[in-house]
């Protein structure tokens, strides 16, 4: 029995350590497995990671990074095989006006429902990125000729303006579309880009959903505006900017009341430049705020000449939002009217509607400091944008400006015959200009029109109850010695073709 215990304890012993290595085994594996595991979880957190870095979170399109890799790849590919590439930039037109007037939410619904549309229309080979905000950019590879960029373009056009449901509501949308080829407007990639924003701008200029081919034109309008600018600085350190005045008819006393102040450009070598021609670079960047202040002395001051000459005139003068929204605004104007002598009562602001709906800024602060000072507040274009008579009850508003479009319908309606049954459509055509007046007079506001062409358009306007009037059929805007000129009788003959209503 004693000779069997070795053997037992050894037979123990073994199975005792294969017992154990069973689980150092086992622990092993666990341990494996559960390395395994964590290295999975790590390449999935690094692989979304590397989603979310390329990726815009809204539309889950590629953003601008991976954009610019996918760039880089198809201009190689396209270079080794000597194949066609194609960037077409899309913006979507008006998106804040979305985003202001229905919500961030509506806009994001929008931009998701966009992308996804964008994704339609091109191949699986093909890219579409969200260069951000309401700007995508599409790469087409392997393009057999130019024209299919176009094609393409055409194609994503067509499915933009089937309606967009937001809401539950139906939304028309527009997209304008910059197109440039590789290599055959560009062979860098740099400037490819820049060559297809550029198209994309002159693709705005034409209009909601155009999209439009880089053309050499193009740059050189750039380049252009540029040099506008520069010629603009200089005019205004060398005193080229002139004001002129267009008067306003009271139709109630029959009398001029009023003048609007138009600004012109008189320069040394083209002569009077209109504001068509250079205000849209002056209102683009930070010129138009010392030039509107200037605007604002030079009109005051001459206010004030008119009232010590017996003239008592209120002067009206424009601002643009970049104008609108500068700090101080209505401090300094406070300094220009001390200054100039002259009560606020005699200076008319008048704004665009858009401005009143603007969420981000405190549009209705700054217009009761304006009240303050005493000045007159006017709104122009009424009833084209999405502000309302009952709108304006917050505001202290006292003058609406009837669009010109408005006016120009009863010019149209007096031209026509009547119809089957011996009736005249001017009342039909007048209905708005009707309705615009009386709610304003609801409201205790005044009424001017604008763009008065002919003597039949002011006495059906006189007939409505309609404040003001200001067109070609009463003056041109003219220079303050030719004002006076009117004041006192001594009528100028108006030009021979009508002038624009904004002077």
């Amino acid at each position: 029995m004693n000779s069997l215990l070795p053997v037992l304890a050894g037979i123990a012993l073994s199975l005792l350590a294969l017992w154990y290595g069973e689980v150092r085994v086992r622990a092993l594996r666990a341990r494996c497995a559960q390395l395994q595991s964590t290295l999975e979880s790590h390449r999935e957190a690094e692989i979304r990671l590397d989603y979310i870095a390329h990726h815009d979170s809204l539309t889950g399109l590629p953003n601008r990074l991976q954009c610019q890799l996918q760039l880089e790849h198809g201009i190689a590919y396209a270079r080794r095989h000597g194949s066609l590439l194609a960037v077409l930039f899309v913006d979507i037109d008006h998106f804040k006006a979305i985003n202001d007037n229905l919500g961030h939410d509506a806009g994001d619904q929008v931009l998701v429902q966009f992308a996804q549309r964008l994704r339609r229309c091109v191949r699986e080979v093909d890219t579409v990125a969200r260069q951000g905000g309401d700007e995508f950019i599409v790469l087409l590879t392997e393009l057999r000729a130019a024209q299919d960029a176009q094609q393409v373009a055409d194609k994503i056009s067509a499915a933009i303006a089937e309606p967009f449901l937001v809401h539950g509501d139906t939304l028309a949308v527009a997209a304008s579309i910059g197109i440039a080829v590789y290599p055959d407007d560009d062979a860098d990639l740099e400037a490819l880009l820049e060559k297809a924003d550029l198209a994309m701008y002159a693709a705005k200029q034409r209009g909601r959903g155009a999209g439009l081919r880089f053309a050499p034109s193009m740059q050189a309008k750039a380049y252009s505006r540029v040099v506008l600018e520069t010629a603009l600085r200089h005019a205004l350190e060398h005193d080229e900017f002139v004001l002129s005045y267009q008067p306003k008819l009271n139709l109630n006393e029959q009398k001029i009341t009023g003048v609007r102040a138009l600004l012109r450009w008189h320069h040394p070598e083209l002569g009077l430049v209109m504001p068509p021609d250079f205000l849209p670079i002056l209102e683009e960047s930070a010129l138009i705020l010392p030039v509107g202040e200037w605007a604002m002395a030079t009109a005051a001051r001459q206010a004030r000449r008119w009232m010590e000459l017996g003239h008592p005139l209120t002067v009206s003068l424009h601002l643009s939002p970049r104008q609108f929204y500068q700090k101080d605004i209505a401090r300094t104007f406070a300094a220009i009217l001390h200054e100039a002598g002259l009560p606020g009562r005699y200076i008319e602001l008048e704004i665009s509607e858009g401005m009143l709906i603007d969420k981000n800024h405190s549009c209705e602060a700054v217009l009761r400091q304006f009240k303050q000072l005493g000045m007159r507040i006017s709104i122009s274009d009424f009833g084209t944008g999405y502000a309302s008579l009952n709108y304006l009850r917050r505001f202290p508003v006292d003058l609406v400006k009837i669009n010109k479009s408005f006016i120009d319908d009863l010019r149209r309606a007096a031209q026509q015959p009547t119809d089957r049954h011996g009736d005249s459509r001017t009342a039909d055509e007048g209905a708005m200009v009707r309705a615009i007046i009386a709610m304003a007079h609801t409201l205790n506001m005044q009424v001017i029109a604008g763009g008065v062409e002919t003597g039949d358009q002011l006495t059906q306007l006189a007939a409505m109850g309609c404040d003001e009037a200001f067109g070609f059929c009463l003056s041109a805007a003219v220079s303050p010695d030719e004002l006076e000129a009117l004041l006192l009788g001594r009528r100028p003959q108006p030009a021979p073709t009508p002038v624009r209503a904004d002077g």
